[in-house]
């Protein structure tokens, strides 16, 4: 117990196992520095994207979902939430936050907003309020999107994975990459998008003025591979005209 100016704070926060999202937006900090419009612009888009992807809660019938916690701090993203002890009903946990996740990725991607995302999804102790954001989970998170993530992608941590397990619907938002590490397939829950992807792809190109760093050129093409095999998985025959490409470009490649 600790007395603050006649405050009596008992020291009673804990931490408890919940799952955790964290995100950073490619670009951002570029964008802020383009001028007052831009930087408005994306600021605004951000904040829409939270508000889309907490209102589509209203529209499905998912249990868990309205529950989930964001926190938005310039380019990086927590999106959290509380786990169940009851083994069903943590499952159904894991699928609302996976969804979430998946749902901001795919408005990302798509041409009313056109940006990329990387970050990291871990399962662990944390405590959240107002005021912070503290435990292994978020460190977890942190961590795998700043060390791991590399490409516009979602990682998935080693201790997520056993929990998704058996569940056949759960295993569609696992996809294993090139270095076997496993990131979130956030197009499994979206259908017949292609043309969306392909002008927000358009939108990410036109933005960078066909010029860009290898670096920026290497995740142009992580993400132009993944959308494609996904269009093809899916093999839906409305799609089968939209493909990502950006070969004709490759002479804007700067070192």
């Amino acid at each position: 117990m600790m007395l603050v100016r006649g405050g009596v704070d008992n020291y009673d926060r804990e931490t408890s196992q919940h799952i955790v999202a964290y995100l950073d937006i490619l670009g951002i900090a570029a964008r802020m520095k383009r001028g007052y419009e831009r930087q408005k612009l994306a600021m605004n888009k951000l904040h829409n994207l939270y508000d889309f992807s907490m209102n589509i809660s209203k529209e499905i019938d998912m249990e868990g979902y309205s529950d989930i916690q964001f926190k938005i701090f310039s380019d990086n993203i927590i999106i959290v939430k509380k786990l169940s002890e009851q083994p069903e009903k943590r499952l159904l946990d894991i699928k609302a936050l996976l969804f979430c996740v998946s749902n901001f990725q795919c408005l990302e991607v798509k041409d009313s907003v056109g940006w990329l995302v990387r970050g990291g999804i871990s399962i662990g102790e944390l405590f959240i309020d107002e005021t912070m954001v503290w435990g292994e989970a978020l460190l977890k998170a942190y961590d795998l999107e700043s060390n791991s993530a590399i490409y516009p992608r979602i990682l998935l941590d080693s201790n997520l994975l056993p929990q998704i397990g058996p569940d056949e619907e759960l295993t569609e938002f696992v996809r294993k990459d090139f270095d076997n590490l496993c990131f979130l397939n956030y197009l499994y829950i979206q259908h017949f998008g292609g043309q969306f992807l392909k002008n927000g792809f358009q939108m990410m190109l036109d933005e960078l003025n066909g010029r860009y760093s290898e670096r920026v050129y290497q995740k142009l093409c992580w993400h132009m591979n993944y959308v494609n095999r996904e269009l093809d998985r899916k093999d839906e025959k409305k799609d089968r005209k939209y493909r990502l490409c950006i070969e004709s470009l490759k002479e804007g490649v700067t070192n």
